[in-house]
């Protein structure tokens, strides 16, 4: 988890996370708000068990130190196993003896395309709003997707109105390595 102080109010300098995580080939969520905590909480622990990957969790203190009334039922969030992906013979996690360059060509040759494979199978990265016939793409993560949602409350545009003017909603669970397919 790293905090993240992008307008550097607590800090000397303004700072972000993802590029120190992406040099270590951590696959990185971002959650928009408290629900995404616990949720993409959750998804980061199973997605690592299925990956072998470390997974990297961007905390900004907009939402670090707010509050919210959440959903903690047992059964909110469902963990999928991708099924659109073979495991390699042995797995992917470390195992002994096992030299550093097995590792390497594990993690760049398997582990980021089974963290792909679980975000498409979770839906970690989501149409929010869709429209029948999309004019205007908005794409969105962590905290400024909830800007983007206060931006149309404040124009009194609701996901039903959106729809209709043609506006597809899409947040981004996982910003890095980004999945395509959606």
């Amino acid at each position: 988890i790293a905090g993240d102080d992008h307008a550097a109010r607590s800090s000397t300098v303004a700072h972000q996370s993802e590029h120190a995580f992406k040099a270590a080939m951590m696959p990185v969520l971002v959650p928009a708000g408290v629900q995404d905590y616990l949720d993409l909480g959750l998804h980061g622990w199973a997605m690592s068990r299925y990956s072998g990957c470390w997974v990297g969790f961007k905390a900004v203190a907009d939402t670090v130190e707010s509050s919210a009334s959440v959903d903690i039922s047992p059964d909110r969030v469902r963990i999928a196993l991708p099924e659109d992906y073979a495991l390699p013979a042995g797995g992917l996690n470390i195992r002994w003896p096992d030299d550093r360059l097995l590792q390497e060509a594990r993690l760049l040759d398997h582990k980021l395309y089974a963290a792909l494979a679980y975000c498409r199978a979770n839906k970690l990265n989501q149409i929010v709003i869709d429209a029948p016939n999309p004019r205007l793409g908005i794409i969105t993560t962590g905290k400024s997707y909830l800007d983007v949602r206060q931006a149309f409350d404040d124009l009194g545009i609701d996901d039903a109105l959106a729809a209709e003017i043609g506006i597809r909603l899409y947040k981004i669970g996982m910003v890095w390595p980004l999945e395509s397919d959606g």
